[in-house]
């Protein structure tokens, strides 16, 4: 199968199947081989290089579906070396690990982001963390994440004036939204803070969720900072406790090299 550059462009609204980007098409194909047996366990995949050429797409693009197959358990990769196939199915994730914006790329994986604001709103926390006047407005998008048509998680990303006027409610065309903001304002992401807490599903939850006033939800909010260190987004997403699953490594002991 290759994959042209052209052949997949963001498509009309109503129909999201046009709107998949490269690295999806390129992850699903490799996906498929490896289910079917294409590359035993252990056997190694083609170079990045080599896989960029078969399908005609950028590095970025090969790297971005190789991190999602490792983030899903099918392949292993190392530093200077191939891919190495490690399943033929997808192993019970243990949790997603957060220590790069790559990670959370392929948390988000190949969700899609469906829009049901972009507006100014009020928000005194957010506004102090902005260092701005607790009663100022700051620009506001609300969305909710889903897979395969089923909803599993609200998004509400704040930003500051001097961004979020620099935006529209179409640019937000990927579910990954901070690279909505390198693409469309050149901003480069640098710092990202993440908290995490537990908490029970509100009325909202339960409309846009599908789920019950009560049940459990994993809610994360997210600091991220550019190259100035400046705070340029902060980002709440509340999912269904069920879909959602952070892990951690913690190194307690110095190792001799």
């Amino acid at each position: 199968m290759e994959i042209s550059e052209q052949d997949i462009q963001p498509g009309d609204p109503g129909q999201p199947e046009a709107r998949q980007p490269l690295y999806l098409a390129v992850y699903g194909s490799l996906r498929d081989e490896i289910q079917v047996g294409k590359w035993e366990i252990g056997a190694s995949l083609p170079s990045e290089a080599d896989l960029s050429d078969r399908f005609q797409v950028s590095r970025i693009t090969t790297r971005h579906a190789l991190r999602l197959l490792e983030a899903d358990g099918y392949i292993r990769k190392a530093q200077s070396r191939r891919p190495v196939v490690t399943a033929m199915a997808p192993p019970r994730r243990e949790g997603w690990f957060m220590d790069s914006l790559a990670d959370i790329v392929a948390m988000v994986g190949n969700a899609r982001l469906d829009i049901g604001s972009w507006r100014l709103e009020r928000s005194a926390p957010d506004a102090r963390d902005f260092e701005l006047p607790l009663a100022a407005r700051l620009h506001c998008l609300r969305g909710t994440l889903s897979r395969n048509g089923r909803p599993y998680a609200r998004s509400i990303i704040y930003f500051p004036p001097e961004v979020g006027a620099r935006l529209s409610r179409g640019a937000f065309d990927d579910a990954v939204v901070f690279r909505v903001l390198q693409r469309e304002l050149g901003i480069l992401i640098e710092d990202v803070r993440m908290t995490v807490w537990a908490e029970l599903a509100t009325e909202e939850d339960a409309r846009d969720l599908r789920c019950e006033v009560g049940d459990a939800i994993l809610a994360t909010r997210l600091l991220y900072r550019d190259e100035n260190e400046s705070l340029i987004e902060i980002a709440y997403s509340r999912a269904l406790a069920s879909e959602a699953r952070l892990s951690t490594h913690l190194v307690t002991s110095t190792r001799d090299s």
